[in-house]
């Protein structure tokens, strides 16, 4: 007799995996399996897939980072092709990784043998106008034409570079007051060693690109030593506003190529942390008519009406806040002032006046700051002394002069004559 309720179980009924005979549909599913109730269903993993036999090929291995030594070396402009352009990124320090701190040069040799032009730009690391001057610059050469060869180091400080900020990033240093460095010494001086070593070698002039330091702006201004012919010269050709004359200091990459024997100058292109248009094509009108007067380009054709007669200061000197408040300047870049000429003023939080300067001398304002607020001691105002400076004791000549013998060229006119490059 067949339980109450139960039916046989037809072949239609019979569903996959389901057991209907009498006496099994009755158990619980998970009791059939071995599982508690809730419990998913266990399942046999998955076998791997047999992987295929490879011969294994010995790895070559680089040596460990500690071993690995810098080879810091000169550039040699020979070893380049002629009527070319070479890029080149070159290890001039370590990071704290031990990778390298790569450096990039740019090296255009012509076609035909001639002076050695080195231009320098990022030597602190938010200085960024120099670096569009060279890009404008190097858009437009033609290798073939060009005599001799231009050498540049478009990023000179790379760390700085990379931080965004102006001094060297490992030692806080301003990296323009350690050359020619040191080999064994602080970061800043063993950087500034490999700079040095590798980029003033080949030279046979240096043009050093600068702007303003932060909070501050600038004219396009000239630094040079007008005792220097090659260098009087230079500053010239580059058409600044303003040329102030002086040796300079201790430590700066111009006194290191002054002191291997490379005229050098240094150009003041603006503002920091920005790229300024027009200050990229004033300084690539510059550099084009140095090129020009050194006999490595032809005429480029470039129109007189951007040739300015700028202006000689024999000195300069910052002017300094006596009182804190906030300072209003009543002066513009560029301008001359006369002696006792009102510049600036104090005011405290009411509104009220509490200091005021004036002009010490009579001059021309090469740079300013703009940051309002001001502390006693801070700089305000970079004002230049007119006129030409004192000769020198004994006059020096410089290469610039003799190759402008040996290319029949004239830079210098008299006072009034436009200039024929």
């Amino acid at each position: 007799m067949r339980p109450q309720g139960l039916q046989p179980a037809r072949a239609g009924d019979r569903r996959p995996g389901r057991d209907l005979r009498p006496g099994r549909a009755l158990q619980p599913r998970h009791r059939r399996h071995g599982q508690a109730p809730g419990q998913a269903r266990r399942r046999a993993p998955p076998r791997p897939l047999p992987l295929p036999r490879r011969r294994r090929r010995p790895l070559e291995r680089d040596p460990p980072l500690s071993k690995r030594k810098l080879q810091i070396r000169p550039l040699q402009v020979e070893d380049y092709p002629r009527g070319q352009r070479t890029n080149l990124l070159l290890p001039l320090s370590q990071r704290a990784l031990g990778t390298p701190v790569q450096v990039p040069f740019i090296v255009v040799r012509g076609a035909q043998p001639g002076p050695v032009l080195g231009i320098s730009a990022a030597v602190h690391g938010n200085e960024l106008n120099g670096i569009r001057i060279i890009h404008h610059l190097l858009e437009g050469l033609d290798p073939d034409g060009l005599r001799g060869a231009l050498v540049c180091a478009p990023v000179a400080n790379v760390p700085a570079f990379e931080a965004g900020i102006r001094r060297f990033p490992e030692d806080g240093v301003d990296l323009n007051h350690v050359f020619p460095g040191k080999a064994e010494g602080t970061p800043s001086q063993q950087y500034a060693r490999a700079l040095y070593k590798t980029f003033i070698g080949p030279l046979d002039y240096l043009i050093d690109i600068h702007t303003a330091s932060e909070g501050r702006v600038n004219t396009m201004y000239v630094r040079a030593d007008l005792h220097s012919q090659s260098c009087r010269e230079m500053a010239l050709l580059m058409n600044p506003q303003i040329i102030l004359h002086g040796r300079s200091g201790d430590g700066t990459l111009r006194n290191a190529a002054r002191a291997n024997d490379v005229p050098a100058i240094t150009v003041e292109a603006g503002n920091p942390s920005v790229f300024q248009g027009r200050m990229a094509l004033e300084g690539e009108f510059g550099l084009l008519k140095v090129m020009t007067a050194l006999g490595m380009i032809k005429e480029p054709g470039l129109p007189d009406s951007n040739i300015r007669e700028p202006l000689i200061c024999k000195s300069s000197r910052w002017l300094r806040t006596r009182s804190g408040g906030l300072l209003e300047t009543h002066f513009a870049l560029g301008q001359k002032v006369v002696k006792k000429q009102l510049l600036a003023e104090i005011h405290n939080a009411f509104g009220e006046v509490t200091a005021s300067f004036k002009a010490p001398s009579d001059g021309v304002v090469i740079g300013m700051s703009r940051n309002p607020l001001s502390v006693p001691g801070m700089r305000f105002c970079h004002l230049g002394s007119l006129g030409e400076p004192a000769p020198p004791k004994q006059p020096r000549t410089g290469r610039m002069v003799r190759h402008l013998a040996e290319t029949g060229t004239t830079l210098l006119p008299e006072r009034g004559e436009p200039p024929s490059t």
